[in-house]
């Protein structure tokens, strides 16, 4: 029933041949490898999306779809996985990596005031948050591929386990 839901909003083929952000990628796009969910496909979709969602940079959605496109990814997965990165949690998740760099490069915490220039601080704060956007993003592509490695494990044995009891 999810499987059906989420084929009847995919966007046709038409549709991502006419997107003009998206011609950037080709006739890639349109490859059935990529509209395909299995093992490997979501693992990787569900690593890119969040690796993308930290970043602190516009258009994520684009770097996800690049990221799965390089590794073969599911796409709707990859793009739905940025969504963790919404406008409720952009300022907590931004200033988590901004703290995480700045105590990683041991930088005092940067104070606004008058004396400086906005570019000043602007870039007082873009090292830390860079960093720690980094790091955050690495950590949890990683534990997102780990995770969905072995939910997708351990439901195909759930699935054989049912199909051995009822054999019995």
């Amino acid at each position: 029933m999810l499987r059906q839901w989420v084929r009847s909003k995919m966007p046709s083929q038409e549709a991502l041949r006419g997107n003009k952000a998206l011609r950037l990628f080709g006739d890639r796009l349109l490859d059935p490898d990529y509209w395909f969910c299995n093992r490997h496909s979501a693992a990787v979709a569900v690593a890119a999306g969040l690796f993308a969602a930290w970043l602190p940079l516009p258009m994520h959605t684009l770097v996800a779809i690049a990221l799965a496109v390089l590794m073969r990814g599911y796409l709707p997965l990859a793009v739905a996985m940025v969504w963790v990165n919404n406008p409720l949690t952009i300022a907590p998740m931004f200033y988590f990596a901004y703290q995480l760099g700045r105590q990683l490069l041991g930088q005092p915490e940067v104070e606004f005031n008058t004396h400086f220039s906005l570019e000043h601080e602007a870039l007082a704060v873009a090292v830390p948050l860079f960093t720690g956007s980094l790091i955050l993003a690495l950590a949890s592509a990683l534990l997102g591929w780990l995770l969905t490695r072995l939910g997708w494990r351990w439901k195909v044995q759930l699935a054989w386990h049912r199909r051995y009891k009822r054999e019995r």
